[in-house]
């Protein structure tokens, strides 16, 4: 009988069988695409296809793909549908007990439905409540700081850096780490086991990333052994972990606190690494939006807010029907049947956002979908958004960068999963010579300015211009040895820092800078920070630097004194720290910590409490330099050091100053991965963990 087309029935039925089956095939090849190289960089026209098939699509293994921002909505917080847990996979998978890292899921509060849900994740509130995490804030930014410092003395050192590995990867855990009071020389054992069980959150984990999740699931309760057990030898006093482990009362809560620490650790280090790595791809791919963050500081909130809308950390969530129901467009799902919502697209709809894949942080602020909605939110949400609204404008403050090659993505398709992030400076024209440009050799630069550089050969020659000596406070003499720092010829082996007048110092007339610490609180803390810059860039500069020091060396002169990698001073050198003197408050600064580094916290302290200054022989006897010359040879000397040092290897000067540069200076260091600074219980447990699997 014919149908309204005018075919028979037979002759429909076998179109629409065709097209089925051509519809699957164009299914499965745009899945396969999404773990292709080209499909993980641009993700979104696959989710366009699949939105343009209709509400909902159904996938070649029998579950359902939704896209559109309404039934993503419906399926993450409506209350017939539920999270994927042990009992689904008891009566469809029940060989999943077979595999640790299942386990680990399906005891956490990530992986289970009411009643047992609420418990659970009560359990872990404590830890990132808004109170807890404003009293960690200080503590958070300046970890946000240091991490920072450490990429910025790679990039120093090598021209390029991998902000993923060095940033992105391990600062989400530091961060955890002092939310839970966790060890932080745990850093690289716990990246490793976290990035390996976040492979049971995938669409389908193949044999061998299954195999990685469950060994991770057995190094992970080997370390949880070793942290907990009493008298927790490991975890201080005050750690929250351990006030919670003494506090906790619910003995259905207590016996899977291991997975729940392990599934919140992981899952909170997975979304907050995509957010910040591929954060800032997007930003350095967009220099008219890092602009207007730049300019806009007091938007950041809203901007963070459309960064995450627009990257999506978490890809997909997947969900199973509680009873047979529909998803929103009248497609029927039966009880038991998975659903797999791609938030990531849902945050591209065009039904919900206008020109979705535009970035634009001037967008108004909008909830979207990223971090979930309804009983399986992200607890930690707070902890990612506060990392980004500081990470994100002080990488545009300090830096000037660009990519220096394809970022890398790993296989998943639940999380974004940027890893690999090159980066280097973006060129920029060198500055004029009376702000302190680099020369080329044999040139001479200008003495119009508050810097005057001078090429000898491979030695460069940096001079502060202050002929009446007086310590003036200026800023444009801070910028301009940061921007010969910034300019630095390739083939420059040695850097020279001598001053005119009387003194060796940066920084202010003392009654001024008092003045100004007192009356313009932000405008002295900019004058630090504009300080540390220049101290940073100089300690991690790429050639040996050679400081010539005589008179009072004060303020940030006795920082750059100290962050030389050598010291000749004068027999009328005085060291000394002058916010004794105009009772300035003394904070976090890179001339303490270079202090502490060369001359112990002892001597730091007396200097700072006692106002006591240190002159050129005892700076000698306690290695804050390495010679003492008669005043009036310090510059002559300080040359002849550094044309001794230009005539050696020039490779092998650069491979050592790299090699100063990442050594550690308190315990291992995060940024080195799992290598010979690992902590030695990590390598006991890989010992302890090789051995299990050998018998």
């Amino acid at each position: 009988m014919p149908d309204h087309t005018g075919r028979s029935r037979k002759t429909t039925d076998a179109v629409a069988a065709s097209s089925d089956r051509k519809s699957r095939r164009r299914v499965t090849t745009l899945i396969r695409h999404l773990s292709t190289p080209e499909g993980r960089a641009d993700p979104h026209a696959v989710y366009d296809e699949l939105r343009a098939m209709g509400p909902a699509v159904r996938m070649p293994w029998g579950a359902w793909m939704v896209t559109s921002h309404d039934a993503n909505h419906e399926v993450l917080s409506g209350s017939g549908w539920r999270t994927v847990d042990a009992a689904w996979r008891t009566a469809r998978q029940p060989t999943w007990v077979r595999h640790p890292g299942l386990k680990f899921l399906h005891d956490s509060a990530l992986g289970t439905n009411p009643p047992g849900h609420a418990a659970l994740r009560r359990s872990l509130g404590s830890f990132v409540s808004p109170r807890s995490v404003a009293d960690l804030t200080p503590q958070i930014v300046q970890t946000v700081h240091e991490y920072l410092d450490r990429f910025d003395a790679v990039l120093r050192a090598d021209g390029e850096a991998d902000f993923g590995a060095l940033v992105g990867d391990r600062l989400p855990m530091a961060v955890l780490c002092i939310v839970l009071g966790l060890p932080r020389e745990d850093i690289p054992l716990l990246c490793e086991m976290s990035r390996m069980l976040s492979n049971v959150h995938d669409l389908a984990p193949s044999k061998a990333r299954m195999a990685q999740a469950d060994r991770a699931g057995k190094l992970w309760n080997a370390y949880w052994e070793q942290l907990v057990a009493q008298p927790r030898p490991r975890l201080p006093e005050d750690s929250p972990l351990g006030e919670w482990l003494d506090t906790e009362t619910d003995p259905a809560v207590r016996a899977v606190a291991g997975s729940q620490l392990n599934v919140m650790i992981e899952a909170g280090l997975e979304t907050t690494t995509s957010l910040l790595s591929d954060g800032v791809v997007q930003l350095l791919r967009r220099p008219d939006q890092a602009a207007w963050m730049r300019e806009h500081p007091e938007a950041v909130h809203g901007a963070v807010e459309e960064l995450v809308r627009f990257v999506s950390p978490v890809q997909l969530m997947t969900r199973y029907a509680a009873q047979d129901t529909e998803l929103p467009g009248g497609i029927p799902v039966e009880a038991g049947q998975i659903v797999h919502a791609v938030v990531a697209a849902a945050n591209h709809d065009p039904d919900a956002y206008d020109s979705p894949h535009d970035l634009n942080l001037a967008r108004p602020p909008r909830r979207n979908l990223a971090f979930g909605v309804g009983m399986h939110y992200c607890l930690g949400a707070p902890l990612a958004r506060l990392e980004a609204t500081t990470l994100f404008p002080e990488v545009l403050r300090r830096f000037d960068l660009e990519l220096a090659g394809p970022v890398g993505y790993d296989e998943t398709l639940a999380f974004r999963g940027t890893r690999s992030v090159p980066v280097r400076r973006r060129p920029r024209p060198a500055a004029t010579a009376g702000a302190g440009a680099a020369v080329a050799a044999g040139g001479s630069a200008s003495a119009a300015g508050p810097v005057v550089v001078d090429r000898e050969d491979a030695v460069l020659v940096v001079t502060l211009t202050r002929p009446d000596g007086d310590n003036r406070l200026d800023r444009a003499t801070l910028t301009a040895l940061g921007d010969v720092l910034t300019t630095l010829p390739d083939d420059v082996a040695a850097v020279v820092l001598r001053a005119e007048g009387r003194h060796f110092c940066i920084g202010g007339d003392l009654d001024e800078l008092a003045e100004l610490a007192t009356d313009d609180p932000d405008g002295y803390r900019n004058l630090v920070e504009l300080g540390d810059e220049v101290l940073r860039a100089w300690r991690t500069c790429p050639a040996v630097t050679v400081a010539a020091l005589h008179g009072n060396v004060a303020g940030t002169g006795l920082g750059l004194a100290v962050a030389s990698d050598l010291r000749v001073a004068a027999e009328d050198a005085r060291f000394r720290a002058p916010e004794t003197v105009v009772s300035i408050p003394v904070g976090p600064s890179e001339v303490l910590d270079r202090l502490v580094a060369e001359i112990g916290s002892g001597w730091t302290r007396a200097m700072l409490l006692l106002g006591d200054a240190v002159n050129a022989q005892e700076a000698l006897e306690g290695g804050l330099v390495q010679s003492v010359v008669p005043t009036e040879k310090v510059g002559a000397e300080a040359k002849r050091l550094a044309r001794r040092i230009a005539r050696r290897d020039r490779e092998a000067i650069r491979v050592t100053k790299q090699t100063m540069a990442r050594l550690p200076h308190d315990g291992p260091d995060p940024t080195e991965g799992t290598d010979a600074w690992e902590a030695p219980l990590a390598q006991a447990l890989r010992r302890r963990i090789s051995l299990g699997n050998a018998r």
